[in-house]
């Protein structure tokens, strides 16, 4: 069932991860990059967050 729901989102989020790219703001690689990371570590420390509470 998890792999079922994952497979069907996953076109609607490159669909929108498309469209943002296109209307937003265009940024060179690196900074792309440090965007990414950057939030990646933010999502990582909520998830820690969560699991303290």
């Amino acid at each position: 069932m998890f792999l079922i729901a994952c497979t069907s989102i996953l076109p609607i989020l490159l669909i929108v991860y498309y469209t943002i790219q296109r209307t937003a703001g265009h940024h060179s690689r690196n900074e792309t990059r440090t965007m990414l990371k950057g939030l990646v570590v933010e999502a990582m420390n909520k998830h820690d967050q969560d699991f303290d509470d």
